[in-house]
């Protein structure tokens, strides 16, 4: 059974079709400024190179060993050095694999949710504890021949198992960047007011910074633009709406969409389907 690709768009939809996993290996630079969005839960492993890495609501420094849940109502964009190779793992998991390899008294989602204001979806490994982690990763690529399937499952099971302990006993990182704390101002604002009309100068002005500046700043330290954060939060929320069972006129209000014909031109190309479709499928 392969399950590990050449990519990560690959391995999302190996995922997503056979409500499974997979993953992939990288050393390659990506300079894209979108911001990610999917609808697999993902573990992402930096061996080398990261600098700085934007999830959901959250900032990030990046340091080697450092691993990250997100979940897949959460918009994530990571920046990396210019001088130093950017290694790293991405495991891409279906939330109903997650489910189905759980039992009542072990929820193996536990690290993936909730995800309150705060919540740090980083852990920095040791050094045997992050060639443990390699190791096991390094045998989704082995063809086991007879019951390759079963035992590739086991092995993500284990992962699961293993990433769940180490959230639970282990202390939280330091959540947020300290790199630049007109950034960070300038996230608040915009997690606070994405219902409402926002645009640059507002946004700017939360951060006592021109739009200049802070256009020059959020491009530096997040890899992204602040439109394009802007968005990423407003269909991060209208997942979770849709999901929890709101309408979708009632979503687009909520999450800041004047025109209901943008929100679903938007929120198809990020999910990937309508609104209305995403709706019926987490019922």
């Amino acid at each position: 059974m392969k399950c590990m690709f050449e990519s990560c768009s690959l391995a999302i939809a190996h995922a997503s079709e056979n409500n499974s996993f997979a993953g992939y290996y990288s050393e390659s630079s990506n300079p894209d400024p979108n911001i990610h969005m999917h609808n697999c839960c993902e573990i992402f492993f930096c061996l080398s190179g990261g600098k700085n890495f934007l999830i959901g609501s959250q900032l990030y420094e990046v340091s080697d060993n450092d691993i990250f849940v997100i979940n897949q109502y959460e918009g994530h964009k990571i920046t990396y050095l210019d001088d130093t190779k950017f290694r790293r793992y991405v495991l891409q998991i279906s939330p109903e694999f997650i489910y189905g390899v759980s039992s009542n008294c072990t929820d193996l989602g536990k690290c993936f949710y909730p995800h309150e204001y705060g919540f740090d979806h980083r852990r920095q490994l040791t050094k045997e504890m992050a060639e443990n982690f390699k190791k096991k990763i390094d045998m989704l690529s082995v063809d086991f021949g007879y019951g390759d399937d079963i035992l590739k499952r086991q092995i993500m099971t284990e992962l699961l198992v293993e990433l769940n302990r180490i959230f639970m006993t282990s202390d939280e990182a330091s959540v947020i960047s300290s790199s630049n704390t007109a950034v960070r101002a300038a996230i608040d604002y915009i997690n606070a007011n994405y219902s409402q009309p926002l645009n640059l100068e507002s946004v700017a002005k939360s951060a006592y910074l021109s739009v200049n500046q802070l256009c020059r700043l959020f491009s530096k330290y997040c890899g992204t633009t602040v439109a394009k954060y802007i968005m990423s939060k407003r269909i991060s929320e209208a997942k979770k709406l849709l999901a929890s069972g709101k309408s979708v006129t009632e979503t687009a209000m909520l999450c800041g969409f004047g025109d209901y014909s943008v929100f679903m031109r938007v929120f198809k190309k990020s999910v990937g389907m309508t609104p209305g479709k995403y709706k019926s499928l987490s019922e």
